[in-house]
């Protein structure tokens, strides 16, 4: 009556994937976005870099949070930029009186049009994000 001693093989356990992984880092860049919004999109770079981070171990529906916040953040970067671009030029006076105002007008129009955009989106996207479905 002698049973065998011999110990079962035991595989390593295989990282699964939550449903949800990934979730609170996108909640936290889309606030991070939101409230860039009112701090002249001074903390939005911080979300980009959460969103950069976070997104590969992210389960897949989330991932399309992370990849819509990245692209969002890149567009709003290059129009902004442009605006801020044809301000610089006009306080350097390199663009003349007659397109002085149209100028600065058009910066503060698509500084404004954009902002509003990035809240809008990330507003909307943060919402999706609670009903747990993808972008």
């Amino acid at each position: 009556m002698t049973e065998s001693m011999t110990p079962t093989p035991t595989t390593p356990a295989q990282p699964q994937t939550h449903a949800d992984e990934g979730k609170v880092a996108a909640v936290i860049a889309y606030i991070l976005y939101i409230v860039g919004v009112f701090s002249a999109h001074t903390i939005s770079p911080i979300g980009v870099i959460v969103a950069y981070v976070s997104r590969d171990g992210a389960a897949p529906w989330v991932r399309t949070h992370f990849d819509q916040q990245i692209k969002m953040f890149w567009t709003v970067f290059w129009w902004v930029g442009g605006a801020v671009l044809l301000t610089i030029l006009l306080v350097a006076g390199l663009i003349t009186i007659p397109f002085a105002f149209l100028t600065g007008l058009a910066a503060a129009v698509l500084y404004l049009i954009f902002s509003i955009w990035f809240a809008v989106k990330s507003f909307i996207g943060l919402m999706q994000l609670f009903n747990s479905r993808p972008t």
